[in-house]
């Protein structure tokens, strides 16, 4: 199970792409535009950095992220460069939101890149936080 406190700080950041800010739980008029003609198919937000939580350096950080602009792109996926930011403005994690895309291949991808959560925007610009499924199974 995640940090209570790091729960939070999820709830918390910005999430921006191109000219578009995503915070959970607050639709967004802009990403459910971008993302209406998709229906169910909603996008992901996610980064490669810092997988399950550990400080990689930013090299490595930078590798991951190509890493992952390049499996989405392999999928045939759209995708726009953006990054995460806390809200005192002191944590930055580059990042992309990716369309069209389900909610089970997001979460695939949550694992496959050992991600503690992602955020998934359904089709009406809904963003929630989707937490990495094996966090459940190691209870």
């Amino acid at each position: 199970m995640l940090d209570p406190s790091l729960l939070q700080a999820y709830h918390q950041t910005n999430y921006h792409f191109g000219d578009t800010l995503l915070n959970i739980g607050k639709p967004s008029p802009k990403a459910a535009a971008l993302l209406q003609e998709f229906d169910p198919a909603g996008g992901l937000f996610i980064t490669a950095w810092n997988p399950l939580g550990k400080e990689l350096t930013l090299e490595d950080n930078q590798k991951a992220s190509q890493n992952l602009k390049a499996e989405l792109l392999i999928r045939g996926l759209n995708v726009i460069d953006g990054y995460g930011v806390s809200k005192d403005g002191k944590w930055r994690e580059d990042s992309f939101f990716t369309y069209p895309i389900d909610e089970e291949t997001s979460l695939k991808l949550c694992c496959d890149f050992s991600q503690n959560a992602v955020v998934y925007v359904s089709s009406d610009g809904l963003p929630e936080l989707l937490i990495n499924p094996n966090f459940y199974l190691n209870k």
